[in-house]
């Protein structure tokens, strides 16, 4: 049960392009997620594919955005690039003669759902500009104090 990270990486690269007008190649931004190229320009394919983003072709080439970061609100990038929901069910059939198991798929679409419609509503409220000035802002003064940035959260072994 992996996570994904198409989400963010995709924040990460608008945030990045909305300081770049004149674009930015896959490679700059690579270097910035800090991930591989091929991987990111997956996630840079689905949001050319989503409008989001234009890419030029050839040498000079790269990406930029189609739209003022302003104008581009978290839920429209999660649906760029997520295509899952945000909680999956239990691919298993749960036992029909357990009185929990007859009935946990539709309880469990129901949390979900509300899960799922909570999130978005609280992505809808914010754009690519907010998130890109509060990392601009968190990069300087983490610079400035000579803080290294939290490492991201240990992955949990597959059970």
């Amino acid at each position: 049960m992996a996570s994904s990270s198409r989400f963010n990486t995709a924040l990460h690269a608008l945030s990045l392009l909305s300081f770049f007008p004149e674009g930015a190649s896959s490679e700059l931004i690579a270097s910035s997620v800090r991930a591989h190229a091929v991987a990111v320009r997956r996630v840079l394919q689905k949001l050319v594919s989503a409008r989001l983003i234009e890419a030029a072709e050839g040498r000079g080439g790269g990406y930029r955005l189609r739209r003022p970061a302003a104008e581009i609100r978290l839920d429209q990038v999660w649906h760029a690039v997520e295509s899952d929901e945000l909680l999956a069910a239990n691919p298993a059939v749960p036992s029909a003669s357990c009185p929990i198991g007859s009935g946990m798929r539709k309880a469990f679409a129901e949390v979900s759902h509300r899960a799922q419609a909570g999130m978005l509503d609280a992505l809808a409220g914010e754009t690519v500009a907010h998130v890109a000035r509060r990392a601009l802002q968190s990069g300087s003064e983490a610079r400035k104090s000579g803080k290294r940035a939290p490492a991201p959260p240990a992955r949990r072994a597959r059970a």
